[in-house]
């Protein structure tokens, strides 16, 4: 193969010529003609390809989706559909492809060979960035009553579930299994280093925090280091599945902290269901930490345990199952109602789900300005009303209605929220919201209502779901690094209601200004509307906008052990964010 073709390869990129001449090893040349098909669509397929010469087109359904060259990667999503071809692929001009049998590249990924994992790990990063990006043709293709559009994206959606389970198997298995490692911040090479970073010199860091424990700070990791901490109770979408099952969330979690706020973390998964036993567990843990994230803890038990931990701990304690999701909501919320021209104190709202989500996300909005009286909550019994007779942390929220049922309930309704389950709100009940109706459909992976569904059914619909794949993305990685990051920058005693308050005005902020080549996103047409209501998780600007509000917030409400000089500590953030 031509050297310059193969490091032009996006495959290949990056990986140093040896590794380069391991991959080359593994396949061979193979010519074509013009007119030729390479590949099949439904075929089995044992390899994948890099075009060395001519130029290809890429069929589905024998319709033209892309046309490739020179340094392109085909037929790779065979590695991911046990072997079956997703497209075709037909020769334009005469050309060879770099034929390279999967199962090699399989065999040299178990033997644990870098360059075998860096394929795999682009070929996956590159599947998951085709199935986004024929996301994204089909949905601009909505609309009207097209059989045939209905039927291909009900194909495409079963395609794109068994790839991306396949590939996220895969992942989590490259490799190190799991997503986390230990590294040590200082140098451990000579006798010299040892003497101090263990025995005898670490006695002098030991006795300086037994006499002033807060020099702890200073001496060790904590102020820059949190604990993800479950029981495994209530993971994602999936239940009750135990504490082991819930660890690859909380290692995800604390990949999260690392790469957007540059804090270190690790994740306890504590096989412990008892409030009481769990709380003692975790606030004996306290002295290792600066802050702790509770994880996928069920309600109601989470809001005692959230409670009690953070009375009886002087570090923050934040669930981001409740708080997490209603600061980025609420920081939606505002930005929708700025679009729609509507006062929240004059809006009506309706909640699909009353578990710890959607009971802290209604009560925040309250807090945020929409007035009691017009907020509904809804759970499988119906309307959360008076007289129900729920005797628990419910009755704070009960409507004083005759209304019994979600249907009744969002009929004129302004804003539709739902953290509930699959397809609860029909396209029936959105005809039947106001005019510009506002719904943030945020089950996972499938919303209370499909967006093409939402779209299709209402034009004026202002739409926002949980998914990375649609528009407007209620993602909680937008607040908790930073929110952490600031908290634990001020040594914060605890995370209040005015640091949250903090953090959602300064996202809502940020999505209302350009995106300059500052915030180092790849999308570079964002515009303040109805597709773009939240910043996006990779914008640099978050760290500083976001960390920065919620230190000051500490430190105006009195919570935080350090004063930081405001734009002194803003200049540091967007230094960090640079080197990220």
């Amino acid at each position: 193969m031509e050297r310059s073709v193969f490091s032009e390869c996006e495959a290949c990129q990056g990986l140093p010529a040896e590794e380069q001449a391991v991959i080359a090893a593994l396949g061979t040349e193979v010519h074509f003609t013009p007119g030729e098909v390479l590949i099949e669509e439904g075929s089995r397929g044992g390899s994948f390809f890099i075009l060395t010469a001519g130029r290809v087109e890429v069929l589905k359904a024998g319709q033209r989706v892309a046309e490739m060259g020179p340094g392109a990667i085909l037929g790779e999503m065979a590695l991911f559909n046990e072997d079956v071809r997703t497209s075709a692929v037909r020769a334009l001009e005469p050309g060879a492809l770099h034929c390279i049998p999967t199962a090699a590249i399989h065999q040299l990924v178990l033997q644990e060979e870098p360059a075998a994992i860096h394929m795999m790990e682009t070929l996956g990063r590159l599947m998951v960035r085709r199935l986004q990006q024929r996301d994204t043709d089909l949905l601009q293709r909505l609309g009207g009553d097209d059989p045939a559009l209905v039927r291909s994206m009900e194909e495409f959606g079963v395609l794109r579930r068994r790839l991306l389970s396949d590939w996220a198997l895969k992942y989590h298995a490259l490799g190190k299994p799991g997503k986390l490692e230990i590294v040590a911040s200082k140098s451990v090479g000579t006798a010299a280093d040892l003497s101090v970073a263990y025995s005898p010199g670490v006695a002098e860091p030991c006795l300086a925090i037994h006499a002033e424990p807060d020099r702890s700070y200073d001496y060790t990791s904590r102020g820059h280091l949190v604990g993800v901490i479950t029981n495994g109770t209530a993971v994602l979408g999936l239940g009750n599945i135990g504490a082991a099952a819930a660890k690859p969330v909380m290692e995800g979690k604390a990949v999260l902290f690392k790469r957007f706020a540059d804090l270190d973390a690790f994740d306890l998964e504590i096989a412990e269901t008892d409030p009481a036993r769990f709380i003692d567990i975790v606030c004996a843990l306290g002295p290792t930490f600066g802050g702790i994230n509770l994880e996928d803890i069920r309600s109601p038990e989470c809001f005692e345990i959230e409670r009690e931990c953070s009375r009886r701990m002087e570090i923050p304690v934040f669930h981001d199952d409740q708080h997490g999701t209603a600061i980025i909501a609420g920081a939606g919320l505002l930005n929708a109602l700025e679009l729609v021209g509507k006062p929240i104190e004059e809006i009506r709202v309706v909640f699909s789900g009353a578990g710890a989500a959607g009971f802290t996300c209604a009560r925040y909005f309250v807090t945020l300005g929409v007035r009691r009286e017009n907020l509904i909550l809804t759970d499988v019994r119906g309307v959360v009303y008076q007289g129900r007779g729920d005797g628990n942390y419910l009755e704070e929220l009960a409507a004083d209605t005759e209304l019994r049922t979600l249907a009744e309930a969002v009929r004129g309704a302004d804003v539709f929220v739902g953290v509930s389950a699959p397809n609860i709100l029909t396209p029936d009940m959105l005809r039947s919201m106001s005019a510009d109706p506002i719904v943030f459909a945020l089950a996972n992976p499938t919303p209370e209502i499909d967006y093409r569904v939402a779209l299709q059914t209402r034009r004026d619909v202002l739409m926002a779901t949980g998914r990375s794949d649609y528009p407007n993305q209620i993602n909680n990685v937008i607040a908790f690094p930073y929110i952490f990051r600031g908290a634990l920058d001020a040594r914060a005693r605890s995370i209040n209601e005015p640091m949250k308050l903090a953090a959602t005005h300064a996202i809502a902020a940020l999505a209302r200004e350009p995106v300059t080549a500052e915030a180092g996103v790849e999308e570079t047409d964002l515009v303040f509307g109805r597709e773009y209501l939240i910043p996006k998780p990779f914008d640099r600007r978050l760290l500083s906008r976001v960390s920065g509000a919620v230190a000051e917030a500490a430190t105006r409400t009195g919570v935080a052990r350090l004063a930081l000089d405001p734009a002194d500590y803003r200049r540091r953030l967007e230094r960090l964010a640079q080197t990220m």
